[in-house]
């Protein structure tokens, strides 16, 4: 049997507990979420297609982060505020239409949660196919360039997962070369026959030594030779966008090097897997391709 004295322990410990932790967590959890107001910037909400997500807060942000389609979306502060996010995301090339939502889940710098979630109704599209003939060795490789191939794939993973907090681009973005389309985004492609992933970009009509620029401002991320794509620059736009220029004749970039929209990357050629001289000019977020042709557009920025 308890004695008073342990008695009156028992009940001053349940005290102190109820002062030290009752009133906090009862307050916390009756506190009402910070709301989040999100809009969408895009071209059009179809496969294939970038999109810019733009989030206020009524209150400083510490952390925000979102998901879309599965996928998370990489949201940066526009300023030191952290009232305004800004991030990039996409629309898969096999996505169907229909309505789908994109979640914000975010921390003030008090401590406090902030939600928020935003409906997108997402349209059909349709992607050519084309029948293309390239030497065997770019359809089968041998096997002395595997390992060649194997390591260029992991360099490249490694700079699609990287994240720079770069302020988002504030203009559209400008045509590399002035040549024309000679293949669109998305064309579902057969080499020699074959089947392989659809075409991850668009090809510009550019002769060798065509010079080719850069379509908005960013860091060289990749500047070298590759097997399937020749010599190739890479830039990062911070945010998880990047744009990539490949089947280059020469490289007048290095790894490192800013570059400003419109600054000269290289001349044009028909190194890597290619039938002529052209520009394969490419877009991603992460390592998803998109069509490049959306950021020349005012309605993404």
């Amino acid at each position: 049997m308890a004695t008073p004295e342990k008695h009156a322990w028992i009940l001053a410990g349940a005290l102190a507990w109820v002062i030290a932790f009752g009133p906090s967590c009862a307050g916390e959890a009756g506190v009402k979420p910070v709301a989040l107001e999100t809009r969408v910037a895009a071209r059009t909400l179809a496969p294939g297609e970038p999109l810019r997500l733009e989030v206020d807060s009524a209150e400083a942000l510490q952390s925000l982060d979102a998901t879309l389609l599965g996928e998370p979306v990489y949201l940066t502060p526009v300023d030191e505020t952290g009232l305004r996010w800004s991030g990039w995301s996409m629309i898969g090339l096999d996505q169907s239409a229909g309505t789908e939502s994109i979640e914000l889940r975010g921390r003030t710098r008090d401590g406090r949660e902030a939600l928020g979630t935003r409906a997108i109704a997402i349209t059909a599209t349709e992607f050519p196919t084309e029948d293309l003939t390239v030497s065997s060795k770019f359809v089968e490789p041998p096997k002395e360039v595997q390992e060649r191939i194997a390591r260029e794939r992991e360099k490249l993973s490694r700079i699609y997962t990287h994240r720079e907090a770069y302020p988002p681009p504030t203009a559209p973005f400008v045509r590399p070369v002035p040549g024309i389309k000679t293949s669109v985004f998305g064309t579902r492609r057969l080499f020699n026959g074959q089947p392989r992933s659809p075409h991850p970009g668009l090809d510009l009509r550019a002769e060798n030594g065509t010079p080719v620029y850069a379509s908005g401002p960013g860091r060289v991320v990749l500047a070298e030779n590759l097997y399937y794509s020749g010599n190739i620059v890479i830039l990062d736009h911070g945010g998880g966008l990047f744009t990539l220029y490949a089947h280059l004749s020469s490289i007048q970039v290095a790894a490192g090097e800013t570059a400003k929209s419109g600054d000269l990357l290289g001349l044009s050629g028909s190194t890597g897997r290619v039938t002529g001289p052209h520009l394969h000019w490419g877009a991603k977020i992460g390592n998803r391709p998109f069509d490049p042709e959306a950021l020349l557009e005012e309605a993404l920025f």
